[in-house]
């Protein structure tokens, strides 16, 4: 089992929020970072995924009873990370509620004068939630928040609504989280979000989260300030270089993922190294 670093973040108005750091998550979003795709990033979020459920255990997160826990897999990152095979790890050898499943595509809104990023909405494509619990654990990356926005309004319009979510998010941006807590408060749903290595800044694009955009939010801890110093060489202090890329294509399609990690390079005039 590998340490981690668990950072309460305390940030204005918005929900109850920490940064997750460890060895895994640095491969996932450092070194090799983007350059870590198919199985063999599968194998890494997998690892990061049971090293947060096994916090999530240790630090007091969780019901004593793991029949009050379900998971909610996000298609299709959270099949990349394995969530239901990383909670189930952390809690065995008991066992949670069960699994459930939320299929939502995104897709963008036309850019505004006044709007700092492209907006985004999304359709909802599937939804299962025949084994709901009081507390809920998802994984989803979250950039402005308009899939799990529109995912959640449909499980709480569809499902019993669970006491509490606990959300973890591979890269995750503030503007995104606010949204996704403004849904719960409205449904009188408690969220609390685990973001893996940093809470990222948004670019403009309304896709990118950049580790070296001027809102990235850091832990502060040894660590941190490490992936600070290397990520800016990485990404050669560009704002706009996204941490993650495609996190679908990067599990699944890995050519799509090189094709989409090139045209950045070509973009921003910098090669990763």
């Amino acid at each position: 089992m590998e340490n981690y670093t668990l950072t309460i973040k305390n940030l204005k108005n918005l929900p109850r929020a920490f940064i997750l750091e460890s060895d895994s998550i640095d491969r996932l979003l450092v070194n090799p970072g983007r350059k870590l795709l198919g199985v063999e990033r599968m194998n890494t979020a997998f690892e990061a995924t049971t090293t947060w459920c096994r916090a999530l255990g240790e630090q007091g997160f969780l019901p004593d009873n793991p029949q009050k826990i379900c998971t909610v897999t996000v298609l299709a990152e959270g099949m990349g990370h394995n969530l239901p095979a990383a909670l189930g790890t952390a809690l065995a050898p008991g066992r949670q509620r069960g699994d459930n499943f939320m299929g939502v595509s995104r897709f963008a809104l036309s850019k505004g004068v006044d709007d700092a990023y492209t907006p985004f909405d999304a359709r909802i494509k599937y939804l299962r939630v025949e084994s709901p619990a009081p507390v809920w654990v998802m994984l989803d990356t979250i950039a402005t928040g308009a899939t799990l926005v529109r995912g959640l309004e449909a499980a709480f319009e569809n499902a019993p609504k669970p006491e509490q979510i606990l959300l973890g998010t591979p890269a995750g941006s503030v503007p995104g989280m606010k949204k996704i807590g403004e849904v719960c408060a409205a449904a009188d749903v408690r969220v609390t979000f685990f973001f893996f290595g940093a809470i990222f800044g948004l670019w403009q694009d309304g896709t990118a989260l950049p580790w070296c955009h001027p809102d990235t939010i850091l832990a502060g801890t040894p660590r941190s300030k490490r992936n600070q110093e290397l990520t800016a060489r990485i990404f050669n202090r560009i704002e706009g270089f996204c941490a993650v890329g495609d996190c679908s294509a990067n599990f699944f399609d890995v050519n799509e993922a090189e094709k989409i990690l090139h045209e950045e390079e070509e973009r921003f005039g910098w090669k990763l190294p």
